[in-house]
């Protein structure tokens, strides 16, 4: 993979899109297992929030394979040295992996009709809501703390 010295313009709109669409469907999800128990059972579907979630979780699941894509193709900064490097490395790949993993999960659940990953998909969405909180304050730490510049790159295009 290509190495550069930040993330583009649309890397950076598709890390943001993702990351308010995660917090979005974390904070409606509310009631999400009583809407799948009656879309399973063919009745209509009370939970007022139920078709934000879903929507919203499809589109979680498409900016992440563009923003897969695009990483692949457009590269991204290297790896920090050291211990930190390797920690931030392997939150990246969870956290991507994630990203791929919950909405597909819930998508399978709904449109699929599978209720058995319907617990996997809230479980793994609580997973990744805390790893991306760490991940958060990872880039407050060295924004704060070690003053840098890494997250100045998730705000401004190289």
């Amino acid at each position: 993979m290509r190495t550069t010295t930040g993330y583009s313009s649309a890397q950076i709109l598709l890390h943001w899109g993702v990351a308010l669409g995660v917090v979005f469907n974390y904070f409606v999800s509310e009631g999400m297992g009583r809407a799948l128990d009656q879309n399973l059972g063919g009745e209509a579907v009370t939970v007022g929030v139920a078709s934000w979630h879903v929507w919203v979780g499809v589109a979680v699941l498409v900016l992440a394979v563009l923003r897969i894509v695009l990483r692949l193709t457009r590269g991204g900064p290297p790896p920090e040295p050291g211990l930190l490097g390797k920690v931030a490395s392997a939150m990246h790949g969870l956290l991507y992996v994630l990203i791929l993993l919950v909405p597909a999960l819930g998508a399978l659940a709904w449109f699929g009709a599978i209720d058995a990953v319907g617990e996997p998909h809230a479980l793994l969405a609580n997973v990744m809501v805390i790893l991306a909180a760490l991940h958060a304050l990872g880039g407050f730490y060295h924004h704060l703390v070690l003053k840098d510049g890494i997250l100045r790159r998730m705000l401004r295009p190289a």
